[in-house]
């Protein structure tokens, strides 16, 4: 299994240099985009995020959903 920190190298975007003219809260509002797009994308590779959103999205929890949830504690439990 890959080190999570490796895992998080893979995903994280470069953060850009700022450009010339650009202010700085133009430059941090940029930063922020980024630093939230990255965390949204890792959190979905998490099988907590997928049971998750399961449970909130799934009422009442069909066989299918079921059988997902127990994939991903599986999977989590082999990592």
């Amino acid at each position: 299994m890959e080190d999570l920190s490796e895992v998080i190298k893979k995903h994280l975007p470069k953060i850009r240099d700022q450009k010339e003219g650009e202010t700085t809260p133009e430059y941090l509002n940029h930063i922020n985009v980024e630093v939230d797009k990255a965390h949204e994308d890792l959190i979905q590779l998490s099988p907590f995020y997928k049971i998750s959103k399961i449970l909130k999205t799934s009422k009442p929890l069909s066989l299918k959903d079921i059988k997902e949830i127990f994939n991903e504690v599986k999977k989590h439990q082999s990592a």
